[in-house]
């Protein structure tokens, strides 16, 4: 019996979603929720995937979410996001934001890569007067931008999305303090999320029209 893959898993959840499946947000778009995504990976993958999502106290009455996901006991992808607002129900949204995430970054979103929790959050927060430093000379937007440039180059030099996440290790630590600073800012935290997983799907595509 064929042991059902991660990359058939993809491509069987992408050729079946209908525009019905959506969650409308009116001027703002169409996207896809959590639990829609969730439902399909369980469904599929069974008692083989495994999803733990657990929340680390921070300073200021900041709480960090973590989601990991497991196929067959194996690491396959890591979702993170925040909370820094104290407002009803916030808990439980960036813990569903973290799960969204680590579900995109393994290749289970729409067409348009964020979810419907964040796209909410992200849309309703009131935006900057000013851009934002990393350091007093560079913009976060800059750095981002920067950030992103580097995750192009290394997708392209890279076979697969193993290969991505190995070469984009060392990479990470050289930009460290840039992008702790762009995990404070949603928007521009939304743009690299969304390179990202646009960078992994060449890279998924590529190799899928290669064999």
């Amino acid at each position: 019996m064929k042991i059902k893959s991660l990359t058939d898993a993809i491509k069987q959840f992408r050729d079946n979603i209908e525009d019905s499946d959506y969650a409308n947000l009116g001027g703002k778009g169409k996207y896809l929720t959590v639990p829609y995504r969730l439902k399909f990976v369980r469904e599929y993958f069974g008692e083989r995937i495994r999803i733990i999502t657990d929340s680390y106290d921070l300073p200021d009455n900041i709480h960090k979410f973590k989601t990991e996901i497991y196929l067959d006991d194996k690491l396959v992808s890591t979702g993170l996001s925040k909370q820094t607002q104290s407002k009803d129900k916030e808990f439980e949204k960036q813990s569903t934001v973290s799960c969204g995430r680590a579900l995109s970054f393994l290749g289970f979103f729409g067409d348009e890569l964020a979810t419907a929790e964040e796209m909410t959050q992200f849309l309703n927060k009131p935006k900057p007067t000013a851009q934002p430093t990393t350091n007093g000379t560079k913009s976060l937007r800059q750095a981002a931008n920067d950030w992103i440039a580097q995750m192009v180059t290394t997708a392209q030099h890279s076979k697969s999305q193993l290969y991505f996440e190995k070469n984009l290790t060392p990479i990470r630590e050289e930009f460290k303090s840039d992008l702790i600073e762009i995990a404070k800012d949603p928007l521009e935290q939304l743009r690299v999320d969304t390179a990202y997983n646009k960078l992994k799907t060449q890279i998924q595509n590529k190799g899928t029209n290669g064999r």
